[in-house]
């Protein structure tokens, strides 16, 4: 079976690596002295269904709905890391056509799909001085060893 919480921890390296900005597993991005401030994006999983092997093929599947929940201080600072989210999770190498940002997965495990959900755009909070847009976005996964 396809463990949920590798891809997830997998996931959130993903994002702050590619954006350079911290992400949150479920909760705020802290530091040891605390949170830290914006931008940042929190990461939920929202929705994970596998399907068994049936028996004439010993391969595994998932699809795992995330919501990436950009936060920032103006619209302008968080359309910046919304954009820069949804080129970590989609964008190819024009060259190998692979993801330009590689999804470093357990062993026998392979993303076949990455796929937008939604973007809700900016939503600024009245009052908070806080702005974020939520995006989700669906990972197919296998558990074959071939790469796709």
């Amino acid at each position: 079976m396809i463990a949920r919480r590798p891809v997830t921890k997998a996931l959130v390296v993903l994002l702050a690596d590619a954006t350079g900005k911290p992400c949150g597993n479920g909760s705020l991005p802290r530091t040891s002295t605390g949170p830290v401030p914006p931008p940042y994006t929190v990461l939920h999983l929202v929705g994970w269904d596998v399907q068994g092997a049936p028996m004439s093929d010993l391969s595994e599947d998932a699809s795992a709905l995330y919501q990436a929940v950009c936060v920032g201080e103006t619209t302008d600072q968080v359309e910046w890391l919304a954009d820069r989210v949804l080129a970590a999770v989609l964008e190819r190498d024009p060259v190998t056509g692979r993801w330009r940002y590689p999804l470093v997965l357990p062993a026998g495990v392979v993303c076949r799909g990455r796929l937008l959900d939604v973007d809700t755009g900016t939503d600024p909070v009245p009052g908070d001085g806080i702005v974020n847009d939520m995006i989700r976005f669906r990972l197919d996964l296998t558990s074959r060893t071939t790469q796709l």
